[in-house]
């Protein structure tokens, strides 16, 4: 079961029969959503029960000719807006429908083609930085409180590479806000390295030391990857001291 809200009511998207009843015992559920009314409860295409929140059959096609009505109308649910004819389907995988307002297939630039990073997207990412979790993080820059929803949109988001980008350098923005970059760790290393009478130690820096420099593999995306568990010994007062310039320059851009 799935659900998005709309001026705070939650609206259901159900994933059968047995689950809908739980909720619904004396409801009756469509199975042809093209001829049911608004209010009415109906089965998608893919098999979920759905609620038809508006119906309309107020539409006009580049399609239509004199003779000849491409569509008989429309139908709008928690997902999406779906037009009525004989070969249309009505699906209820949110993901498909980033503005539930408009048809399928004429949506608006996906979050996945979109190559500009948002404001949240930047404040989703400096949460990421500092170890929030991706879901924390998501909830707290969008200001969702459905958890479901967050994990869904955060896992996508994760994965576009303008985001990844944007949580490498929030990571190295927040680790120079708080006085740590890869020269403080090489200082740090060869201190240890030159004054160490522990042979392990010795070696130990050496190799972290490789590491960093470049000598033992590492390319430069590992290296600054690498620098968020530099944060795991800070408070989480220390850690939002330290992000807090970069929200700040952020809601001023």
């Amino acid at each position: 079961m799935d659900y998005q809200k709309i001026r705070n009511k939650k609206h259901y998207v159900y994933d059968d029969i047995d689950e809908f009843r739980v909720h619904n015992p004396n409801t009756e559920v469509k199975k042809d959503w093209k001829t049911a009314n608004e209010g009415d409860w109906v089965y998608t295409d893919d098999g979920r029960i759905v609620q038809l929140l508006k119906v309309s059959s107020n539409i006009k096609h580049h399609n239509d000719r004199k003779n000849y009505k491409y569509a008989d109308g429309w139908v709008r649910t928690i997902v999406g807006t779906f037009i009525i004819n004989k070969t249309s389907t009505m699906d209820s995988d949110f993901t498909k429908h980033p503005n539930r307002y408009t048809f399928s297939g004429t949506k608006p630039q996906s979050t996945k083609e979109r190559k500009n990073i948002t404001n949240k997207e930047k404040m989703f990412a400096t949460n990421v930085a500092v170890g929030m979790g991706i879901v924390k993080s998501y909830m707290d820059a969008f200001d969702s409180d459905d958890t479901i929803k967050s994990k869904k949109k955060a896992v996508m988001l994760i994965k576009q590479d303008r985001v990844m980008r944007e949580i490498e350098k929030s990571v190295m923005d927040i680790a120079k806000n708080m006085g740590l970059d890869h020269e403080y760790v090489l200082g740090k290393l060869k201190l240890l390295a030159d004054n160490s009478e522990d042979d392990n130690i010795v070696l130990q820096s050496a190799k972290e030391i490789g590491k960093i420099i470049g000598t033992t593999g590492n390319t430069v995306k590992q290296k600054e990857l690498g620098m968020i568990g530099m944060f795991q010994g800070f408070s989480p007062q220390q850690l939002e001291e330290a992000k807090r310039p970069l929200l700040e320059a952020r809601e001023e851009e």
